[in-house]
């Protein structure tokens, strides 16, 4: 016994006769007739009462008492599918921070979404700190952050890298090539990007002068460099989202920060239904990274300070 059997013998049913079934269903009435005839042998008992020159149909009292349990049939039969639907949907949560998640990966994740249907991405964003706990404890499958913290129990790998450039008013004195000490950072507009970022700006400008504002997303970064003069230090994944903006511009500095890496963080003990939705998604991340020219995947010259290709 088929579900398409039971099916037809429920057209039949609903339907009133075979030719009205045959026509529901898309098929030719023979057809319709030998699976209901196919059912019968099988059950061993007709189901239908046949008379010449009857076109509705009349059942037999096995016939009425088998309809619940080909209503049931089917009705498990449709759970089931389900149930394979279902079990062919992946299920990914990832953690970044608001670089990655705003602006660097947002063409990835359309991508994502477009080409691959069955994988339902859960998408949130955190601190680097935060990122690390819950890729720990399980509550995010990957992380994306922009510094290395040491768990025993999570897979660091660095994935790419981005230059870091002045950004400002395009009616600000400044050009390609110039250098960090000719910068008032009374005019900066800071955003940390990282322990390795706030070791560089230490470095260069004393922590006795105040910016003139401190952001913590790039998106208000911007709404600061609204003034000649007023610069920021941004990868070019952010100064790209602004380049919409005719008055904002960048510029190479003579002695940048260290490229940012971005570090993908996994658990060590992945299960199997999460690990083929993680390797897709890698697929996917390394073409994109490739295919973009403000970022690069990962060499060992990024880690040295102030280096570029």
């Amino acid at each position: 016994m088929t579900h398409e059997h039971v099916e037809t013998f429920l057209a039949v049913v609903t339907y009133g006769s075979i030719s009205a079934a045959a026509q529901r269903l898309f098929l030719s009435q023979s057809t319709v007739s030998s699976r209901i005839q196919q059912l019968e042998e099988e059950l061993g008992s007709p189901l239908l009462i046949r008379q010449k020159g009857h076109r509705s149909v009349e059942l037999t009292s096995f016939g009425n008492a088998f309809i619940p349990l080909a209503g049931q049939w089917a009705s498990l039969w449709k759970d089931a599918q389900n149930l394979k639907a279902a079990s062919d949907i992946r299920t990914l949560t990832i953690a970044g921070i608001d670089s990655v998640n705003n602006y660097t990966f947002v063409p990835l994740f359309r991508k994502l979404i477009h080409s691959h249907p069955n994988l339902k991405l859960t998408i949130h964003t955190f601190h680097s700190g935060e990122i690390h706990s819950l890729v720990e404890s399980r509550a995010a499958d990957i992380g994306f952050v922009f510094s290395q913290i040491n768990y025993p129990d999570i897979l660091s790998r660095p994935v790419y890298r981005e230059l870091m450039y002045l950004v400002c008013h395009k009616d600000s004195p400044y050009g390609d090539g110039i250098r960090c000490q000719e910068l008032d950072p009374s005019r900066e507009v800071f955003l940390r990007w990282g322990q390795d970022y706030q070791t560089w700006h230490d470095r260069r400008w004393s922590p006795e002068h105040f910016p003139a504002v401190t952001v913590n997303t790039g998106s208000t970064l911007q709404r600061y460099l609204d003034e000649p003069g007023r610069w920021a230090v941004a990868p070019m994944s952010v100064i790209q989202e602004m380049r919409h903006d005719p008055s904002i511009v960048y510029y190479k500095l003579a002695d940048p920060p260290s490229p940012r890496i971005c570090y993908e963080l996994t658990s060590r003990y992945q299960n199997a239904y999460h690990r083929e939705a993680i390797d897709l998604f890698r697929r996917e991340l390394d073409t994109f990274i490739r295919g973009d020219e403000a970022i690069c995947s990962f060499e060992p010259w990024m880690l040295e300070e102030g280096q570029e290709p």
